[in-house]
């Protein structure tokens, strides 16, 4: 099943930490909010648990490789070369992104291995317009390469 991805970063005792996700989705009006799972035990997960406030990054389509990174255990994340910057406020920023989401966490639920984080919406900054980019069958993709993967053709 196709979803969307982003990159969800904090700054963690004076450290910056991220990950990729496809779990997001809204939640409520009001307050503004969406959720999103922590799947990850350790590393960037658990430090993800502990921050005041989140910067939820939905990735445009030349943001595969950056995705593929952040969900790479061990990559080298928020390198000059990816152009992050910070925002007043402290979070990690990548302003090329064509909007950033900034939260604080509401609630935090366990479930298994992995937590619910219920999060409320406090600002959005706007980047670039963008094609979308989504996962799909373990694959980051564009829109237009995920139709073409859909795509079935013969009898």
């Amino acid at each position: 099943y196709p979803a969307g991805v982003s990159i969800v970063t904090a700054t963690v005792d004076g450290q910056p930490v991220g990950m990729t996700m496809s779990s997001l989705s809204s939640l409520a009006i009001d307050p503004l909010s969406v959720a999103f799972s922590i799947s990850q035990p350790g590393g960037a997960g658990s430090a993800m648990l502990r921050a005041s406030s989140f910067l939820i990054h939905l990735l445009g389509a030349e943001h595969a490789g950056l995705a593929a990174v952040f969900a790479q255990k061990g990559s080298e994340r928020f390198t000059q070369e990816q152009d992050w910057q910070y925002l007043d406020t402290g979070e990690p920023w990548l302003p090329t992104v064509p909007a950033a989401i900034r939260t604080r966490p509401l609630s935090l639920l366990k479930v298994g291995t992995a937590h619910l984080v219920v999060a409320e919406v406090l600002s959005i900054h706007e980047g670039p317009a963008a094609d979308p980019l989504v996962y799909h069958d373990r694959t980051f993709l564009s829109v237009g390469e995920l139709r073409t993967a859909l795509t079935f053709t013969g009898d």
